[in-house]
């Protein structure tokens, strides 16, 4: 699957990494990300919980309950997310440590 067309998405207030991760999920998996993500961040849903990312998986980032959460995909070996600098596909690793905690459901 060609992700490239979502490389040249930019952060805006009403489209963020939630809205981003969202519309990538819809587009490699055909599932639509939107409700199921919007109640597991306020607390009402569930997603199922990975030791290992697999592909493609959710990814979230936190620096503690009192911050906010970042939302990622992990896919084919990297993570797609969308960041103030825009869409990024990089490695797992570089976003991971500007985070304490990185999560990774289905």
């Amino acid at each position: 699957m060609n992700i490239n067309h979502l490389l040249s998405r930019t952060w805006k207030e009403d489209y963020t990494c939630n809205e981003f991760a969202c519309e990538a999920w819809l587009d490699i998996t055909g599932e639509d990300l939107t409700s199921r993500l919007k109640k597991f961040l306020n607390g009402e849903g569930e997603f199922k919980s990975l030791d290992e990312p697999i592909s493609p998986c959710i990814v979230f980032f936190t620096n503690g309950p009192k911050s906010s959460t970042h939302v990622g995909l992990f896919y084919c070996g990297k993570l797609l997310h969308l960041s103030l600098r825009g869409a990024q596909f990089i490695p797992l690793e570089v976003v991971s440590m500007h985070f304490l905690e990185t999560r990774f459901y289905t």
